[in-house]
């Protein structure tokens, strides 16, 4: 069997506990050792990531066509029809990638990364046909209830096909629409219910936290438990380290005249949800929910250093006091290591 070498050095320790415990001799264990083999290179990441890089890239090509206006113009005269029309176009174009997903998938389940390429064609010209729909319909200024419906067809189209992908393009379309809706309905104030952008992103956040083990529910939906756990963490946790640097303003001129101390109680509690993230991502070996935790806890500190004590505080003395705090952190951890062991 080819293993990469952490997973070798864990079965190891497996086959060691065994052979001490008297649960295999040490020929079966010599045995079984020697049936392991060493990957010479992870050639799976390797591609996860060139495909990540990809799609990153080819987003960004996408959005920097429709952020350029003398390239959409140009766009715009070589294709002089109405905006129906484009957007018809546009939709029909995403329905034969689809088609193409499809006849495709069928033929080569064995490719993990490259067999998504159709549907991924298919969700950008859906995305562009939504956005020519809102001129059709003169909502190009409030385009939040079209962005919910592509999110909520984005995630019918990934429930019946099953895949990540355009779940994933679902949870970003449903954010968008989110944010668009809220500032739309509070535009006046520049609040929805007395919430900022990042008051009202950091209770979506706790809310798609809570929903998210309610799709273990349902067997067709059970593929999309993981990206959407992931990303109501990284809304929640995003969101509130922007309320810990603005608070629940609603102005520019208003956050200038305040101290930053005064939303101190934010970062206690962005400092608190990534302890407790911490302590249940070790206790339910979520490593996910225990990597966004020590992350957080990172850049809250260095946001509060460079907010209170950049010019106040000798970056060797701020330093120290964190080796020290962490240091403490760690030799309690170890004790309880120590017990577990």
């Amino acid at each position: 069997m080819k293993l990469n070498k952490k997973d070798i050095e864990t079965v190891d320790k497996v086959l060691n506990y065994w052979k001490t415990e008297g649960k295999i001799s040490e020929e079966k264990e010599k045995e079984l050792k020697q049936s392991l083999d060493k990957k010479s290179f992870n050639w799976q990441s390797l591609a996860y990531y060139s495909f990540l890089f990809a799609i990153v890239s080819l987003l960004i090509a996408v959005i920097s066509i429709f952020a350029d206006n003398a390239l959409l113009q140009l766009i715009d005269s070589l294709i002089e029809t109405s905006y129906s029309t484009k957007s018809i176009s546009f939709f029909l174009i995403s329905i034969v990638f689809f088609w193409l997903d499809t006849k495709f998938n069928d033929k080569v389940k064995n490719k993990k990364y490259s067999r998504y390429i159709f549907s991924f064609f298919g969700a950008i010209f859906l995305a562009i046909a939504a956005g020519l729909t809102s001129y059709v319909f003169n909502l190009e200024e409030n385009p939040g209830i079209i962005i919910l419906l592509l999110s909520i067809l984005y995630f019918i189209i990934a429930s019946f096909r099953k895949q990540e992908l355009l779940w994933i393009f679902g949870i970003i379309s449903f954010l968008i629409a989110y944010g668009a809706i809220t500032h739309d309905l509070g535009k006046t104030e520049y609040r929805f219910i007395g919430m900022n952008f990042p008051m009202r992103f950091t209770i979506l956040g706790l809310i798609l936290l809570a929903v998210s083990p309610l799709i273990k529910r349902s067997n067709r939906l059970k593929n999309f438990i993981e990206p959407t756990y992931w990303s109501a963490l990284l809304v929640f946790f995003i969101s509130l380290w922007f309320l810990t640097i603005f608070g629940n303003y609603d102005s520019y001129d208003k956050w200038l005249e305040i101290r930053q101390y005064y939303l101190w109680w934010y970062s206690l509690i962005l400092l608190l949800a990534s302890f407790a993230a911490i302590l249940i991502g070790i206790k339910k070996e979520d490593s996910t929910l225990k990597n966004i935790g020590v992350s957080f806890i990172f850049l809250n500190l260095y946001t509060r250093y460079f907010e209170y004590f950049w010019d106040e505080l000798h970056k060797a003395l701020f330093f120290g006091i964190i080796a020290i705090s962490f240091w403490f952190i760690g030799k309690k951890a170890e004790k309880i290591w120590d017990k577990e062991s």
